[in-house]
């Protein structure tokens, strides 16, 4: 499974997944000062889940209908360590539970929403 780890996600958690045998790619080294709208069309034409900090890619996917990707994992908590986030993160990688969902991480719990594709 490929992902594409967002600008806002940290070598902790893309080390981590690495480590996990995962092919991630850093926004930051692949495209540093791309737009949230590029860096959504890069991870569909990758095929690559997106993984984020960032909320606006929810409004791209659901309120503009822009195309998305194979699933979006959304961490919406701040923990006082990164390293908090890969016990949470490593157990929700698993393409068939992600494939056309946004998955968001919640300091409580794990949500997830199905992308409404066009068919």
């Amino acid at each position: 499974m490929k992902f594409l780890c967002d600008a806002n996600i940290g070598s902790t958690i893309a080390r981590a997944m690495s480590g996990h045998g995962y092919d991630v790619e850093r926004a930051i080294h692949v495209m540093p000062d791309a737009k949230d709208e590029i860096l959504l069309a890069y991870a569909v034409a990758q095929q690559r889940v997106l993984v984020t900090c960032d909320s606006d890619f929810g409004e791209l996917v659901f309120h503009k209908r822009l195309p998305p990707p194979p699933a979006i994992i959304y961490i919406r908590f701040e923990p006082d360590q990164v390293a908090d986030i890969v016990p949470r993160l490593m157990p929700l990688l698993d393409f068939d539970a992600l494939r056309d969902h946004m998955i968001v991480i919640g300091t409580e719990n794990v949500r997830r929403r199905p992308f409404h594709r066009e068919r």
